[in-house]
């Protein structure tokens, strides 16, 4: 009997300890609307280690940027942020919206469309998909050269934990045929088409084009993930990315899966944004079997898609049960604190 006891004992002590090193964070979509400091307390109270912070997009950043302009009423919130988590023992990561120009100026957005490197869509309009802000094209060499700059600088100005990728892929299935692309397209396949962009749309190139965007992006990760390593050897890399491997590749060029084989990323964050408990372990398996267990994956949970926080400790219980080591919610706000905080399954 005592030794039944002393086993009992010893297991739920491992599982104790093993919930307390679960990976735990939540994404702050504008630093701009929180205080940092009470953030990091309630973060801390709740088991919270990890937090993703956006700090700057394709057009604009919320501190002093020595590569793109300040967002307004900034500040420096990488600096404020930053010292408010290692205050409270909880690791910080970047979150960089990749190519949307959220926050830039009109004139920096219209240099960007009259060198043709603004996303367009098959009917040559300059798409806007968030805020009106201009999309940049990732086959011009200016949109390499800028996300690189930008997420160096975030990996290099500021005592960060981590930087991730955020919309790192095209927004809808129906671009990108801007000047730059057509470009590019000629430059990598030899391949000059008259017809543009119909001639890439449909008929024998169009899979080929398919597969030429998916390899833009890759290759922008692969050469931005290098230049990150190399300027910080010690900062972490993921990538928020799309639930279903399949359609994140065949409908944004998003090849997920790749980056993690070719060592590209150092963890994920799927955006498993439902309210679906079937969904959600269908994702999860999936990413499992995609993943192979050669970067942790930490499921994107859709708590502002949630009413009621039963629903988010079904969701995390999920989690738990497909062995994934952790998650990060969407996103950390006044609701999140006030409805689901007091009720999180995190002891």
């Amino acid at each position: 009997m005592r030794t039944f006891i002393v086993t009992a004992f010893f297991l739920m002590l491992s599982g104790y300890q093993s919930l307390r090193a679960e990976f735990r964070g939540v994404w702050i979509y504008d630093p701009r609307e929180l205080n940092a400091e009470h953030t990091m307390v309630h973060l801390r109270a709740k088991g919270f280690n990890n937090v993703f912070v956006r700090l700057s997009s394709g057009g604009a950043a919320y501190y002093p940027s020595n590569v793109m302009p300040t967002a307004p009423d900034s500040g420096n919130q990488a600096k404020r942020w930053v010292e408010a988590a290692h205050r409270h023992g909880i690791k910080i990561h970047a979150w960089h919206v990749c190519f949307m120009m959220h926050n830039a100026t009109k004139s920096s957005m219209n240099k960007v469309i009259a060198r043709g490197e603004a996303m367009m869509d098959f009917k040559g309009r300059v798409i806007r998909p968030s805020y009106g802000a201009v999309v940049r094209a990732p086959a011009a060499d200016n949109t390499l050269d800028f996300e690189r700059a930008a997420m160096v600088e975030l990996a290099t100005k500021f005592d960060l934990d981590g930087v991730q990728f955020d919309y790192i892929r095209y927004p809808i299935y129906s671009v990108d045929y801007s000047p730059a692309a057509r470009r590019r397209f000629k430059e990598d396949t030899g391949r000059s088409v008259k017809n543009w962009p119909s001639g890439v749309r449909k008929g024998k190139l169009a899979m080929e084009y398919q597969r030429w965007k998916q390899n833009v992006i890759t290759d922008l990760v692969k050469k931005v993930s290098r230049s990150v390593r190399t300027a910080n050897s010690d900062i972490e890399i993921s990538a928020a990315v799309w639930n279903d491997p399949d359609i994140g590749c065949d409908e944004f060029g998003q090849d997920w899966p790749r980056w993690v084989k070719n060592g590209y990323l150092d963890f994920v964050c799927p955006m498993s944004y439902t309210t679906s408990e079937i969904a959600l372990r269908k994702w999860t398996r999936k990413q499992k079997r995609e993943v192979d267990g050669k970067v942790p994956i930490y499921a994107g949970l859709g708590v502002y898609m949630m009413k009621k926080p039963a629903q988010l400790n079904r969701q995390l219980k999920i989690v738990r049960e497909e062995g994934l080591p952790g998650y990060v919610l969407y996103n950390f706000n006044k609701r999140t604190l006030d409805v689901f905080f007091p009720h999180i399954n995190n002891d």
